[in-house]
């Protein structure tokens, strides 16, 4: 039996020290322990253990310049779960949500600023199609 390897990336936030991510495959990963983040409307979510996400939507051609991890990881996870869960029905809270944590946690706000409008443009064709069934399966 072959297990993926475990995967940590330390995030210097004041309220989360770690998050744990374990490698499925492809583009995927799972949440290996649950993530709680208060959003900039002051509502606390909490991240299942089990969610899976691709980190960043980069394609794999672009990851020489926009990696799907890095500083803001987590801006990144909270985006993809506030997709599959729907927040508030409202897509554009969620980029912005994505662009709030970016600008605290990543430093190059160039960087932050291009994944926000790519998720503007392009996040309604996740948005449109996500399933929350088959995206929360644990």
């Amino acid at each position: 039996m072959i297990f993926a390897p475990l995967f940590l990336f330390t995030i210097s936030i004041k309220y989360i020290n770690m998050i744990k991510l374990k490698f499925i495959r492809g583009k995927k990963w799972q949440v290996y322990e649950p993530i709680k983040h208060r959003l900039h409307d002051h509502t606390t979510i909490i991240i299942p253990k089990g969610f899976t996400t691709d980190l960043s939507s980069v394609p794999k051609i672009l990851w020489g310049v926009f990696p799907p991890f890095g500083n803001f990881l987590l801006a990144s996870i909270v985006h993809d779960y506030l997709y599959v869960i729907k927040y508030k029905s409202n897509r554009r809270f969620c980029d912005e949500e994505m662009l709030y944590l970016s600008n605290k946690l990543n430093k190059n706000k160039i960087d932050n600023y291009i994944r926000y409008y790519a998720v503007r443009w392009f996040g309604w064709i996740y948005w449109s199609y996500v399933d929350i069934q088959n995206e929360l399966k644990y």
